[in-house]
């Protein structure tokens, strides 16, 4: 598996970073692997410079591609610091670092100079290589950029970038995008499927070389004619192909138009839900709910009303009750344990004495002789503590231990309930007041059957090239056996039929190893799909079946009676799990493994998925996974989570007085009480 690691990244005086502003990204592999911390945590407020630092490290690697001059003058013309360009500056740069599976260390430095009036006049740019351990590398300036972007591409390719460096509140997109040529072009290549099919096609050229060069040694008439009937089959395929790709991307096409109207018609039926007939039907049923809560109230209220008002009343009374009845029962059992005592001092005493005892002797003896009695049997004398007031009977006394304390707060709940469904009710009188007309969305409708008509007459003709291309495959088998029998019978052919057999040997099994290993590759990324979507949403009925289509390569949603539902319905939330799940899966089934930067991570989640995110997700997404916060995400739990799992944290402090960013340690510091 290829491995790169982003080390550092160097701003000097571009865009907000005023100066030498420098990001050190690097993670050590003991911190990675033993301690679990692979999150390099960076926060700013909004316009402090995060998506500066993602955009950036796009640009260093991928330059202007997908890109016209005029975009690029627009976008490159306010790249130079305001501060430094206000002080006489005239250039700006970013350089940055990373780290190959080789422990080659990789130096990237795009300059740019600027007119004074802050026109781009040149751009630079330049690669240095360093091996492992050593101090200094080999440095050329890239004059060629077509062929800076193939060397790029063998460490971190260009179509993979969508799926390690994105925007958070954008990862969406990598859903509605699914279904588009370019989306799975770039799953075929993340997994490494195009590069087995790649090289089926280079083979397949070199056995149609030898099949050429095979009939030109044998000179054979009979040879002569299988090839030229293998050229025009040849020439068949290539046009069956070239035309089955056409149509491939015309469904594409009308794919894209189909799902741009259905966006349209969404949004006038989103305004059909804000017309006056359905805020009615609306209102309707808030006035239902109010009744029946009310309804709820008053019998609550009847019900527990008394018992609600004296329950500190009743609390006290119960909890003298009780205390009066313990009291009782030990002086119940004090007295029975000292029967014995009595019966015995009064035989006693009742016997004649000479000299006879007064009667305060006597009852100093019977005082004396209880305490004995009480120590000697380990009894307790007790001490009345409370006067006792009440004389209840058994039942009247468990009757009131029983009685239920009811609770305020439901009564408090259905209060709150009707008054917050009585505002509901004033703000839609204001709303039906203001509320559009209901659309017509017959306009849409109509272009969706035009569309799914030529989508329709599309397949058709695919699916006749198709045919045509399979027939043209069979034939050509045919004529390729052909040909490799001659050869046999033919004389000395220089080797050319070991060669023939060898790779046709070599297709067939590669063939069989595609089929094989696609299978595999997509049950794979299905498993792990699902796996994480059970680890990131809150609860498992959210849908009824979301799964990965292993033919396609797509996600599909399906509601709880099988039906296939539109993932364009679902939140922006939803959206951003389902799609988290799919580059988890891509990343995992990949044979590249490469730095996450995620620019505003949780910003469209509840709690709940944040924290699914941050203890299932990103700290086993990569080696090197790095966040850009913003403040509206920085809470006291969330930085509790990440402490746990980042190796170093950085705030982008940015000053309104100077008007620009300076980097600074302790993320943390962010939180506010």
């Amino acid at each position: 598996m290829r491995t790169l690691l982003l080390k550092r990244l160097i701003f000097d005086n571009y865009k907000t970073y005023y100066g030498h502003q420098e990001l050190d990204l690097y993670i050590p592999e003991d911190s990675r692997t033993q301690h679990s911390k692979n999150i390099i945590l960076i926060g700013g407020l909004n316009g402090a410079g995060k998506t500066t630092i993602l955009k950036a490290i796009l640009y260093v690697l991928f330059g202007k591609r997908q890109m016209d001059e005029k975009e690029y003058n627009r976008l490159f013309s306010n790249v130079l610091n305001n501060q430094y360009f206000d002080e006489g500056g005239r250039d700006c740069s970013i350089t940055l670092f990373l780290e190959t599976d080789k422990k080659e260390e990789w130096e990237i430095k795009v300059s740019w100079s600027f007119d004074d009036y802050k026109r781009v006049l040149n751009e630079n740019r330049n690669l240095t290589v360093r091996k492992h351990g050593a101090r200094h590398g080999q440095s050329v300036k890239i004059d060629n950029i077509q062929v800076y972007d193939r060397f790029i591409d063998k460490i971190i390719p260009y179509y993979a970038a969508p799926f390690f460096i994105f925007d958070g509140e954008e990862i969406k997109d990598t859903i509605l995008r699914q279904d588009s040529h370019e989306m799975k072009e770039a799953i075929q290549k993340i997994t490494g499927m195009n590069s087995y099919k790649e090289l089926l096609s280079d083979l397949r050229d070199i056995k149609s070389g030898l099949e050429n060069e095979i009939a030109k040694v044998s000179k054979s008439k009979d040879m002569n004619k299988i090839q030229k009937a293998l050229t025009i089959e040849n020439k068949k395929i290539e046009e069956c192909q070239s035309k089955i790709e056409n149509i491939r991307e015309s469904i594409a096409t009308q794919n894209e138009k189909a799902q741009k109207i259905k966006n349209r018609r969404d949004e006038k039926l989103n305004i059909n839900m804000k017309s006056r007939d359905k805020l009615i039907k609306k209102r309707t049923e808030l006035e239902s709910s109010i009744k029946y809560k009310k309804e709820q109230f008053n019998t609550a209220f009847q019900n527990n009303a008394l018992s609600i008002i004296l329950k500190s009343k009743i609390e006290k009374l119960t909890h003298r009750i009780k205390i009066e009845k313990e009291q009782r029962e030990k002086k119940m059992m004090l007295e029975a344990t000292l029967t014995p005592y009595r019966q015995f001092i009064d035989e006693l005493l009742a016997h004649s004495i000479e000299p006879a005892l007064s009667e305060e002797q006597l009852k100093q003896i019977r005082a004396i002789g209880e305490d004995v009695w009480i120590k000697e049997n380990n009894l307790s004398k007790g001490n009345q503590l409370i006067e006792e007031l009440h004389d209840l009977s058994p039942k009247e006394y468990t009757s009131l231990l029983s009685r239920k304390n009811n609770n305020r707060q439901s009564i408090i709940d259905l209060i709150n309930n009707i008054e917050s469904l009585e505002q509901a009710m004033n703000n839609m009188e204001n709303d039906i007041s203001n509320a559009p007309e209901s659309v017509d969305v017959k306009e849409e409708t109509s272009a969706l059957d035009n569309i799914l008509k030529k989508t329709g007459e599309l397949e058709l003709r695919y699916k006749a090239i198709n045919s045509k291309l399979k027939s043209s495959l069979e034939t050509k088998k045919s004529l390729s056996s052909q040909i490799e029998s001659s050869s046999q019978q033919a004389g000395d052919l220089g080797g050319l039929e070991k060669k023939y057999n060898d790779v046709n040997i070599i297709i067939q099994s590669l063939e069989e190893y595609i089929v094989e290993s696609t299978i595999l590759k997509a049950e794979y990324i299905k498993e792990e799909f699902a796996s994480m979507l059970t680890k990131l949403f809150r609860k498992q009925d959210e849908f009824g079946k979301i799964d990965f289509d292993t033919d396609t390569y797509t996600v599909r949603l399906y509601n709880d009676r099988e039906q296939e539902i539109s993932i364009h319905d679902r939140s922006a939330g939803e959206m951003q799990m389902i799609s988290s799940s799919l580059i988890w899966a891509l990343t995992k089934a990949s044979d590249l493994s490469m730095p996450m930067v995620i620019d505003t991570p949780l910003g469209r989640l509840d709690s709940v998925h944040r924290n699914h995110l941050i203890n299932h997700y990103y700290k086993e997404l990569s080696e090197q996974v790095i966040i850009l916060s913003t403040d509206t995400e920085i809470t006291e739990e969330y930085v509790e989570l990440m402490k746990n799992h980042s190796y170093k944290q950085y705030m982008l402090d940015y000053s309104e007085e100077k008007k620009y960013t300076v980097l600074r340690d302790g993320y943390f510091e962010f939180v506010r009480s």
